[in-house]
């Protein structure tokens, strides 16, 4: 197996950047200078960023190309996991070891899908279920229903499997780029109509664009949410950091070898 790092001296150097820039609450920093000195306050699982299971159906579409893992791939990908003995485990589970420091089955592993498209039901789901894996869509009650993305009858029959489905505001919307009262609105409307859909709680969130601040994580983090995931990359987490969480991403140009890299396993 791939050796398994904690945040080095580069990884810190981005956080530093990207604080810099408004983009990372200044919190997260701190947690991130004081979590390298203590071994303990550190829980490795990756969690996979993933969007469509396609064949992007435009090749000049070079961000639908990068969102798009073909069935193929995707195939392989789940064969890897399962040939390597990988764990899927929820995110809610994943999230519970972070916060209490507890430790997770050996190659534990979180699958993510971001917007609800229909490709994750009719596509994922099926190639998940062959192997027992479960996974987590972040779903924009305001897109459900439209062409290329799930029904409501879709997105409940999921969670009725077992899948989680989590909050991804109402519209998809950058938050940091617009007013705090819209934003506000976006993630607990997006909270409250997914919970009147499903019967029952929704404790995960995830910032379209990976968009966020101090503010969003600190209204997220108000309005009940368990974790707010963003797209900022790494598999080593914290408690303090929840609210920002972070997710590898799994795209178009992932090879095999490149997502063994990610999952941090032996070589494809």
């Amino acid at each position: 197996m791939a050796l398994l790092r904690r945040p080095t001296r580069r990884l810190l150097s981005l956080l530093i950047a990207t604080a810099l820039l408004g983009l990372l609450p200044q919190a997260a920093l701190a947690s991130t200078a004081a979590g390298r000195s203590t071994s303990a306050a550190w829980t490795y699982v990756p969690v996979l960023m993933y969007h469509y299971v396609r064949v992007n159906p435009d090749r000049r579409d070079r961000v639908g190309y990068a969102l798009s893992v073909t069935p193929a791939a995707f195939h392989a990908q789940m064969d890897y996991l399962a040939r390597n003995h990988y764990h899927t485990v929820s995110l809610a589970q994943a999230v519970s070891a972070v916060r209490d420091h507890r430790a997770l089955p050996a190659r534990s592993i979180v699958l993510t899908f971001d917007d609800g498209y229909a490709d994750f039901f009719t596509t994922a789901i099926p190639e998940m279920q062959r192997h027992g894996f479960t996974a987590t869509d972040y779903v924009v009650p305001g897109l459900v229903g439209r062409p290329s993305f799930m029904t409501w009858a879709q997105v409940v029959h999921a969670d009725r499997m077992g899948f989680t489905i989590a909050a991804h505001t109402m519209h998809h919307v950058p938050l940091a780029r617009i007013s705090r009262a819209s934003a506000f609105a976006e993630m607990s409307q997006s909270k409250q109509v997914l919970e009147a859909m499903l019967g029952h709680s929704v404790t995960q969130f995830a910032y379209p664009y990976g968009s966020f601040n101090r503010f969003l994580a600190q209204q997220a983090r108000q309005l009940g949410f368990e974790s707010a995931a963003s797209t900022m990359p790494g598999a080593w987490h914290q408690s303090a950091e929840l609210w920002w969480l972070h997710r590898q991403r799994v795209g178009g140009s992932t090879s095999l070898p490149a997502f063994a890299q990610l999952v941090g396993g032996p070589r494809a």
